[in-house]
């Protein structure tokens, strides 16, 4: 009786052992967010002397993809300039940028380093849409500064805008000029 009790108990086992392998649980794939941004309008500074500066005339406005796109809570995101070259040595910001025509929703401030504007919000209404003005701030160009165009993207998102833009390249801010 134990022999059978014994060969039984091996013929379970070792059907056990050819049955397929359980396969692993499904694991889904993150998506990537949605866009922050939609659109973003750049009321350009014109001209920029080599060695000289614009006026504080550059206007930066950053729609809102859709209701909700910017989530809540804190969010910043940056926007860089370069000269025609691509050189952010030669072209810095100037002025003091202001988000005054910013909703006061979005507790937006900006602040400025260099070729570097950095925009920040504390919290966003997740029913309206809103923008992100900028304005106040101007463009210096140094002696140096490669003549043409004025390059600008968005980047380093984070947080609560975390999603992006559409399109991280911006219109031309303005245009340095000079022999």
């Amino acid at each position: 009786m134990a022999r059978i009790f014994l060969v039984l108990a091996l013929i379970v086992t070792m059907a056990a052992c050819s049955s397929s392998p359980t396969p692993p649980p499904s694991v889904a794939t993150p998506s990537a967010a949605p866009p922050a941004f939609s659109t973003v309008i750049v009321t350009a500074v014109g001209s920029v002397p080599r060695g000289g500066s614009s006026g504080t005339t550059l206007v930066l406005s950053f729609g809102e993809a859709g209701p909700a796109a910017f989530g809540r809570g804190p969010g910043s995101f940056e926007v860089t300039i370069s000269d025609h070259a691509g050189s952010g040595a030669t072209v810095t910001f100037t002025g003091s940028p202001s988000t005054a025509k910013s909703p006061g929703s979005l507790g937006a401030t900006a602040t400025i380093a260099a070729n570097v504007l950095t925009i920040h919000i504390l919290d966003s209404d997740t029913v309206n849409i809103e923008p992100i003005i900028v304005t106040g701030i101007g463009i210096a160009a140094s002696p140096s500064a490669a003549v043409g165009s004025i390059g600008a993207v968005m980047g380093s998102f984070s947080g609560s805008l975390a999603g992006g833009a559409t399109n991280d390249v911006l219109a031309a801010p303005g245009v340095i000029a000079g022999p």
